[in-house]
């Protein structure tokens, strides 16, 4: 019997001195500065590129792959990713990415190489769709002339 009391009593004592809702003792904080280094790091290889670059992403759970950057924002990246035969885009959260960085086209696989043409026909359509509805849209001013007639 004496034992248990000393033992809930030596339990007592240490949850009074540390206390139940002290939580700076958890090492919390070397886990947020460890995160804020990252997404630096992040950030920082994000700044030296721009839309239409070729980017190898490493993800927080070891995923590997190759993108190409269609959009950047202060929190994500909106990249075309190539999953097998079809090219989908995809938003990333900036806090989900270990590692980015820039790839040379010469050092690319075939899927990366055939991600960048897909890509860049994408574009191109889009342009040209956008090029020539604004043409057929805008009256012409011949006809506007002879409207005032």
């Amino acid at each position: 019997m004496k034992r248990v009391l000393a033992v809930v009593l030596i339990a007592a004592l240490t949850t009074l001195m540390v206390g139940i809702d002290r939580t700076t003792w958890a090492g919390q904080l070397a886990d947020q500065k460890k995160s804020d280094q990252q997404r630096a790091a992040v950030v920082k290889a994000l700044r030296e590129m721009d839309r239409g670059t070729t980017a190898r992403v490493e993800r927080k759970n070891g995923e590997k792959f190759d993108v190409v950057i269609q959009e950047i924002t202060a929190d994500t990246i909106t990249v075309l990713r190539q999953d097998r035969t079809q090219v989908s885009s995809e938003t990333i959260a900036i806090s989900e990415i270990a590692k980015i960085k820039k790839t040379s086209v010469k050092k690319m696989g075939t899927a990366s190489k055939i991600l960048i043409g897909t890509a860049i026909g994408l574009g191109l359509l889009v342009a040209v769709a956008v090029g020539t509805c604004s043409a057929s849209a805008a009256p012409s001013e011949s006809a506007a002339s002879e409207a005032t007639r």
